[in-house]
């Protein structure tokens, strides 16, 4: 099970026979732009022993992974950079180990998956930062994939990267793609791991098609007045109606909208002849900031909002479409979409096709996930590595930025409506 924000623990933490503790042996680890999940497990349990998920601390220095990058070029920064992660994952073992009875190994195994430049920044004190443009092959990838971690006791263990594809496709996405079986199933599928760098996959039956785009701060409450975490307090679910109704996680006061709650929002207005399909308010509506409830919880969303939402959605539609135009499919002829990030099961389909984030197909052939870059880093870490490789073989990457047609697909993406469905 998964839980947002909280520790999720799948079995007692001390063995029924023996009633001693039960020791972390694996440790499988997803460093997002924003956040970091851990999964927690013993040498030859077939179980997690727990989960936790909580923020990058690197995001002081910027939302975004570019602005972090050139922070870094500042190599007193890139250290601090490095060291921030080490910290504050150094810091959940150990509190993760205290509240619920459990021990470590000696030197735990320990993997991780990232997007490209989370995973460069580890390694900036190793040997200096690539350039962003060195990255459009994968050779550019440092030969040495691995950091070493103080992680207490005097201990430096072992921190094995997953190599990333290319560009700014990093690991995460070879997990989230793993663990979601995309080429196991009928073809075409299509997977988007949703984010401030959103990472897009398409497997047409004999390769797979990759490439990032700029999602931006609309995913993954930053940089915006009426965002936040999905985690308790957010507003994950909005409704139709006046005014507008909405669910909140953990049943609480309402803190700002998340992710899911944001693509409702948008949606509702747009139904309700609030917003027209250029993002603008129509005439008799308050051209200052739209109220959730009355002003009653005082979240409102500004027309920047709206703006900064329909950047991000126009760069992952026109990275969507692109995809399709290289491989020669039809989104409408797709058999699965498979959507992960903080948007998790909490994300509306009609909602977000009726606004353009994703293609028009059946509702059944749509899956939304919570995180799989960590449930296919746990597969990693289980299995062995080697299934990656074999996707690495598959894997095609499309720079959007070379794209002579991602402007016009830009633009077009920008409108408030249903996405295009031809190549």
């Amino acid at each position: 099970s998964e839980s947002l924000g909280g520790l999720v623990t799948s079995r007692p933490s001390r063995s029924p026979e023996s009633g001693s503790p039960a020791q972390i042996s694996r440790i499988a680890l997803d460093i997002g732009t924003t956040n970091i999940c851990l999964g927690l497990w013993g040498e030859a349990d077939s179980r997690r022993l727990a989960a936790r998920r909580g923020p990058d601390p690197q995001s002081n220095f910027g939302a975004d992974v570019l602005t972090r990058l050139q922070a870094a070029h500042d190599p007193a920064v890139a250290q601090y950079l490095a060291g921030a992660v080490e910290s504050a994952v150094a810091e959940v073992l150990r509190w993760v180990a205290k509240s619920e009875g459990l021990t470590f190994s000696a030197y735990p195994t320990i993997l991780a998956v990232g997007n490209t430049a989370m995973l460069h920044l580890l390694q900036a004190s190793h040997g200096g930062l690539l350039e962003p443009e060195a990255w459009a092959g994968p050779a550019a990838w440092p030969s040495e994939r691995r950091v070493c971690w103080q992680l207490g006791a005097g201990r430096e263990v072992a921190v094995n990267l997953v190599k990333p594809l290319g560009g700014f496709v990093g690991s995460d996405l070879i997990a989230a793609v793993l663990a979601a079986g995309l080429r196991e199933g009928q073809s075409p599928a299509l997977l988007i791991d949703f984010g401030t760098n959103t990472e897009i996959a398409l497997w047409d039956g004999t390769c797979f098609w990759v490439t990032s785009a700029a999602g931006g701060p609309a995913f993954e409450a930053s940089g915006m007045a009426c965002a936040v975490p999905a985690d308790a307090g957010a507003i994950f679910r909005v409704r139709a109606g006046s005014p507008l109704g909405f669910e909140v996680m953990g049943d609480g006061q309402p803190k700002g909208v998340c992710g899911s709650g944001l693509v409702d929002w948008i949606a509702c207005l747009c139904r309700a002849g609030v917003l027209s399909s250029r993002g603008n308010l129509l005439p008799g509506h308050d051209a200052g900031a739209l109220s959730l409830d009355g002003e009653k919880s005082g979240i409102l969303l500004s027309k920047r909002d709206i703006d900064i939402f329909q950047r991000g959605k126009a760069a992952i539609a026109a990275g969507v479409q692109l995809l399709a135009r290289r491989a020669g499919v039809a989104c409408r002829d797709l058999r699965r979409i498979v959507t992960t990030g903080m948007f998790g099961r909490s994300l509306d389909v009609r909602n977000a096709q009726a606004i353009g984030l994703l293609p028009s197909i059946a509702l059944e052939r749509v899956e939304p996930y919570d995180n799989l870059a960590l449930a296919g880093c746990e597969l990693l870490l289980l299995s062995g590595q080697g299934e990656d490789e074999a996707l690495r073989e598959r894997a095609r990457l499309v720079n959007l930025a070379q794209c002579e047609d991602f402007e016009e697909m830009f633009m077009q993406g920008l409108f408030l409506t249903p996405m295009e469905v031809e190549t």
